[in-house]
């Protein structure tokens, strides 16, 4: 039985065993992902309109729909023959797409990280950090990368979130097994991409402090104090505080407890509804 899995964490695609299925024009797209990731839930015409051409509603409303969803569901019965696969059905009220046997890369990545954060719980931090690492696996770029509207703008900013959260927590990870060498550059290329998350300017902080770079520690501290003030108005907050008065006092370690976890697959796919 050839296996179907469908790919957000990246351009919005299927894949059929090893062959690409285009899941056609951007509009589309668009409209699958709103059945994607309310998968076995009913989702309105309404909802998809909105979804998808938000304030900008044309003038045929949600005549554009049925189309659209013509078109999905000839292109999944299509590679899908035979199999108790993904399909979409139409109700009095709306469309359900129901995944069947297919799989999609949120849901490996969302394992992973329960996989990890029970591996944590047991004590086996190396083991948490890697399948933190395993997780990360699951990306192949920015999701749902070129969908247009609300609803993809809103799932690519949740999902890009957690992926940060997932990336700081393995770092963090690595700071409490003591590799701190390891999480440097890591670290180093992060906080340029996130410039003022406070959590990785922590980090920073503290992996360089451990591996004897006090100065840059400092300089970590003082440019992203310049950065809250000049760009957000805003004083450093307490925790940013406790990290610098502890290099102060020469006695910043690494973190004593963890930090936030990643969200687990039922926090992550309940956000999902329209």
């Amino acid at each position: 039985m050839t296996s179907v899995r469908f790919l957000a964490l990246g351009p919005l695609h299927a894949e059929v065993g090893r062959e690409w299925l285009d899941l056609g024009p951007v509009r589309q797209q668009a409209v699958f992902a709103i059945l994607l990731f309310n998968a076995d839930r009913v989702v309105t015409p309404a909802s998809i309109l909105q979804g998808v051409w938000g304030g900008q509603t044309p003038a045929t409303g949600t005549k554009l729909i049925p189309p659209y969803i013509y078109r999905l569901r000839r292109t999944l019965q299509a590679a899908c023959v035979g199999q108790d696969g993904p399909a979409i059905d139409s109700s009095r009220i709306g469309y359900r797409l129901r995944l069947g046997t297919a799989r999609t890369d949120v849901a490996d990545f969302d394992e992973a990280v329960e996989r990890a954060a029970a591996a944590e719980t047991a004590g086996d931090l190396a083991g948490a950090a890697a399948l933190l690492a395993e997780a990360e696996q699951s990306w192949a770029g920015e999701p749902l990368a070129g969908l247009t509207g609300p609803y993809a703008e809103s799932r690519r900013q949740h999902l890009l979130e957690r992926r940060i959260v997932c990336l700081e927590h393995r770092l963090e990870l690595h700071l409490r097994l003591g590799d701190c060498h390891r999480a440097i550059p890591a670290l180093i290329a992060l906080q340029t991409e996130y410039p003022l998350r406070e959590r990785l300017a922590i980090m920073l902080m503290t992996a360089l402090y451990q591996t004897g770079r006090q100065g840059e520690a400092m300089d970590v501290f003082g440019a992203f104090r310049t950065r809250l003030a000049t760009e957000l108005g805003v004083e450093p907050t307490p925790a940013l505080l406790a990290a610098y008065t502890s290099m102060l006092r020469g006695d910043l370690g690494p973190p004593s407890v963890p930090g936030r976890f990643p969200e687990g697959p039922a926090r992550a796919w309940a956000a999902t509804t329209t």
